[in-house]
């Protein structure tokens, strides 16, 4: 099982990978290539991951929460998300240009919205970023009700613009 998600994990990454950058992950304990290699090239969540133009984004472990009746789509859970993202380039970043999909179980799983808690996703990231300055998304996906291994791909300007980045862990 723990294989199947881990391949379903790659080819998600490999059907989306992009060639103009790359990232790293930044731990403060250990080592970027030691990190890389005891999560198979992923991030754990509450991992950094800094690309080559400056631009960083850090994914915190999930919170686990019950959606309204609003919710859409409806789900027995969600895995919430802070999503931060920090322009260390030299121009200015729209947050929105993020692309986020999420495998759970090794089954790809929707962004989920519920306006009524808050939940507005990507659409709601409307402001530049300019330089310097760093902001908080906060990300819900539809899950199911007991713990999944749940893995988000991060590609920073969208798919074919950077090196897609995984975060993954238990939700």
């Amino acid at each position: 099982m723990r294989f199947a998600v881990k391949a379903a994990g790659l080819c998600l990454l490999l059907a989306v990978a992009g060639c103009a950058g790359q990232s790293v992950a930044v731990a403060p304990d250990e080592p970027v290539l030691q990190r890389a290699e005891s999560r198979g090239g992923f991030a754990g969540f509450g991992t950094q991951r800094v690309w080559a133009s400056g631009l960083s984004i850090t994914v915190a472990p999930p919170q686990s929460l019950k959606p309204s009746e609003t919710a859409f789509p409806q789900a027995p859970r969600t895995a919430v998300f802070t999503v931060t993202v920090f322009n260390g380039s030299k121009s200015a970043f729209r947050p929105a240009q993020l692309t986020v999909r999420a495998l759970a179980g090794g089954q790809p799983t929707p962004e989920l919205t519920d306006s009524v808690q808050g939940l507005n996703g990507l659409a709601a990231a409307v402001s530049e970023l300019q330089p310097g300055q760093d902001t908080k998304l906060t990300l819900a996906f539809a899950v199911p009700a007991d713990p999944v291994e749940l893995q988000l791909t991060v590609l920073p300007g969208g798919p074919g613009q950077d090196t897609p980045s995984v975060f993954s862990g238990r939700a």
